[in-house]
């Protein structure tokens, strides 16, 4: 008995540190940056299995990000929604075969005219305009 509760504990540590390595799949972290002026720029994101939340972004350049191991069915998926006034997007910040965060990094801002994404050719370092504002429709809630 003492050699199965030992065994079992051993095996919990192990699997406990592959899945803070990522052993099985590759990590990302996101990055949302808010570049916003007044009125306070709101953010929620989550996944089918963790919701990170929402949050109000008082101050301009305020980065929300977070890291996580892509599951090994290749099939992760982290969506956003943000509202800024009248104004509001989602998008998919993060999906499995689908993905251009060059070294693992996606990072996103969220502008005045729009949502810009870093990580794709010619230059992952300037930004590009992914995403327009629309009228806020009431159907997400915050």
């Amino acid at each position: 008995m003492k050699n199965i509760i030992t065994c079992l504990v051993l095996l919990a540590n192990i699997l406990s540190t592959v899945t803070s390595s990522c052993l099985f799949s590759d990590q990302y972290e996101v990055h949302v940056v808010n570049k916003m002026p007044l009125p306070k720029l709101k953010l929620h994101c989550a996944s089918g299995d963790n919701d990170l939340g929402g949050n109000h972004f008082n101050t301009p350049n305020f980065d929300f990000h977070w890291k996580f191991c892509e599951n090994v069915l290749r099939n992760t998926l982290y969506f956003c929604h943000l509202s800024w006034g009248n104004k509001e997007v989602a998008f998919d910040a993060f999906k499995s075969k689908k993905t251009e965060c060059p070294n693992g990094v996606c990072y996103y801002e969220a502008r005045s005219d729009g949502i810009y994404f870093a990580g794709w050719t010619p230059d992952p370092r300037v930004p590009t305009k992914v995403y327009d504002w629309k009228n806020h429709t009431g159907k997400y809630k915050m």
